[in-house]
């Protein structure tokens, strides 16, 4: 699936701009009160799930979400960059977690964004990676099965 994902920010990134798609896969759920919004196109993989009162915002340039993601309640993704921004696939968005800020790949595979956790503009995570309760990263880049804990000062 992972090939896939990059295969589709390819295509948003190429495509036109004027034209605002979403395109969620036939065996994707995103819930009917979840805001899917912007000016650019949004794809969401197989399997993922979006809960209510999430937003996905393609406020610059498109989203990517891969495959059998959960999103959950009050989770807020955000592109602000004309770059693809990207969430790879088997990933776990808990309550009111952020991704915030400018493209690229900036969540890998298999990580855990807990609860009220944000992703802040320049950094991401890698592979595998967890993000604990109501903690925050700004300008880094975690490696593959990075766990961090602890208020975020």
């Amino acid at each position: 699936c992972s090939e896939l994902t990059a295969t589709m920010a390819a295509k948003l990134a190429t495509s036109t701009q004027s034209l605002v798609q979403c395109e969620v896969h036939k065996d994707a759920v995103v819930c009917q009160d979840a805001k899917v919004q912007g000016s650019h196109g949004i794809k969401v993989g197989e399997g993922t799930v979006v809960h209510p009162a999430s937003i996905i915002h393609a406020e610059a340039g498109p989203i990517v979400i891969g495959c059998f993601n959960i999103i959950e309640e009050q989770v807020e993704i955000v592109n602000s960059s004309e770059v693809p921004l990207v969430i790879g696939d088997h990933n776990m968005l808990e309550v009111g977690s952020k991704v915030l800020g400018e493209g690229g790949r900036r969540v890998g595979d298999a990580n855990v964004l807990e609860c009220r956790s944000v992703l802040k503009p320049g950094s991401s995570v890698s592979n595998g990676c967890t993000l604990g309760a109501c903690t925050w990263l700004e300008g880094e880049t975690l490696s593959d099965e990075t766990v961090v804990v602890g208020p975020g000062l």
